[in-house]
């Protein structure tokens, strides 16, 4: 074994399991040393392993290593890479010996795989320097008025607020208090004592949220039946650890139309995905009428 081999075993063995020392351990076993490899690519640095023909390089490592890597962590992913190289590799060698000439001529495969990936790069930078993707508030209420069917609830979604306490905290008697205030000034006390206290709390009565979270928040919340869910209802609920408080400011049932506000996001989306492909679509046609105007294109009978 040649002195780079035995330095990367050391530094690695601490880091290795078994099963990857003797598997590293093997391969580079194999390597003689550089001065008798004349397969060798010099330029590429210091081999770490090899199996058959197959050599892997120091600096095939390094450009894969995250910079501001202590050197005990640096070490640890290094032999993450090594070990993953010599399952990948040994697999690989594997496999040309086990197929045929003809499952190993992947060149048709190839060859669409490059066409498609760069057909996709192409289209990437039209789409990146053509499109536009301003998309007014005209424009989603548009379509959210034109296409209702598309917006559809298939859950119970509602606007609350929601708190969530240890059962044993300094001024919960207080705390209660606040949660069925409508003043302001209590609303911000509120916010600070939940803030101090609270093990999770929802205090945005703007917007919405799935029924079937605050069902997982608040195991209690699955023996209450959907009719008692209501606007303006509150709920009060206490286990052995914990006080839930619970207040419907709004709620909209499935298979009602959901809110605009909810869906602009996804509205936005869309239309801009309409936009991308009838884009690309607009160009290949451009370049293929091109093409024909040109008689680049020819079509044979």
């Amino acid at each position: 074994m040649n002195d780079t081999a035995f330095f990367y075993i050391q530094s690695l063995k601490s880091f290795l399991t078994i099963q990857a020392i003797l598997r590293i351990t093997l391969v580079i076993f194999l390597m003689p040393s550089c001065n008798q490899l004349p397969e060798i690519n010099e330029s590429k640095g210091k081999p770490i392993a090899k199996l058959n023909g197959s050599i892997l390089y120091q600096t095939d490592i390094n450009k894969l290593i995250p910079k501001g890597l202590n050197k005990t962590d640096s070490l640890a992913y290094l032999q993450i890479l090594i070990d993953r190289w010599a399952d990948n590799e040994v697999f690989y060698q594997q496999a040309n010996e086990y197929l045929t000439d003809e499952d190993l001529n992947v060149e048709k495969e190839l060859e669409a795989y490059k066409r498609e990936l760069i057909s996709y790069k192409f289209q990437a930078k039209l789409i990146d320097e053509k499109l536009d993707t301003n998309v007014t508030i005209s424009q989603i209420e548009d379509y959210y008025t034109s296409h209702p069917q598309n917006f559809i609830l298939k859950n119970n979604i509602v606007k609350v607020l929601y708190i969530k306490t240890p059962l044993k905290i300094p001024n919960l008697e207080k705390l209660k208090k606040l949660c069925y205030s409508t003043k302001p000034k209590d609303a911000e006390l509120l916010k600070t004592m939940c803030v101090q206290y609270a093990n999770n709390f929802f205090m945005n009565d703007n917007t919405w949220l799935m029924f079937d979270d605050l069902r997982k928040e608040i195991p209690q919340l699955k023996e209450v039946p959907e009719y008692a869910i209501q606007k303006g209802k509150t709920f009060e609920f206490t286990d052995a650890t914990s006080f839930y408080f619970l207040k419907i400011f709004e709620i909209k049932s499935k298979n009602t139309l959901s809110p605009l506000n909810l869906e602009k996001n996804n509205i936005k989306n869309m239309l801009i995905n309409q936009r991308k492909q009838l884009l690309i679509k607009s160009i290949k046609k451009d370049f293929f009428d091109k093409a024909k105007t040109n008689k680049e294109l020819k079509i044979y009978n």
